[in-house]
């Protein structure tokens, strides 16, 4: 890569541009691991993460977030709500922009969730918290959204997300990733 493209990347990544791949096999942001915070990674202007406290929603705000995506389900919403905080009351007082896109075992992930994500993320124009209760559903849809959205390999988008939450008991077993590749269906 030429020295004026790694210039262009690291100033946008200083001046806080999203620097996601356009092309396959560029360079993009690598994955941080937000270490206040259980289960918190950081992506360009995404956030991947479990489900969030209070203190993190707050924080989250102070570091520009004005979209929360929580994927978590009507029955998770409601018993986190009665045990913890109405998360989508915070975000409207701390005024950030909620979506609900349930996918869970009766709610599952599909090409159309992967698309209405890539929408709400280019509608908000900002830095974005995408959760679920664990990390694990957001990783998976993170990465979904790299290949489908953001023409990643598929390998590289595993990469990415095995520094979140995206893990293969095959591979841990094997001791060494697994090389992934997308198969098209039939029409």
């Amino acid at each position: 890569m030429e020295c004026r493209h790694i210039l262009i990347l690291t100033l946008a990544w200083v001046l806080g541009f999203p620097v996601l791949p356009m092309e396959p096999g560029e360079v993009s942001l690598p994955v941080q691991k937000i270490e206040s915070f259980q289960d918190l990674y950081r992506q360009g202007d995404v956030y991947i993460a479990g489900q969030p406290s209070i203190e993190m929603l707050c924080w989250l705000k102070n570091q520009g977030v004005n979209l929360v995506i929580n994927l978590r389900t009507e029955t998770e919403n409601k018993s986190f709500t009665a045990t913890g905080f109405d998360e989508a009351a915070l975000a409207r007082e701390l005024s950030l922009i909620y979506v609900s896109l349930p996918m869970g075992t009766k709610e599952p992930g599909t090409p159309k969730t992967v698309d209405v994500f890539a929408h709400h993320l280019r509608a908000a124009r900002g830095k974005a918290l995408l959760h679920c209760a664990s990390a694990g559903r957001a990783t998976h849809l993170w990465m979904a959204y790299l290949v489908r959205h953001e023409h990643m390999s598929l390998d590289e988008a595993a990469a990415m997300g095995r520094k979140m939450r995206f893990s293969m008991p095959l591979e841990e077993l094997l001791g060494e990733p697994i090389t992934m590749r997308l198969t098209p269906t039939k029409p």
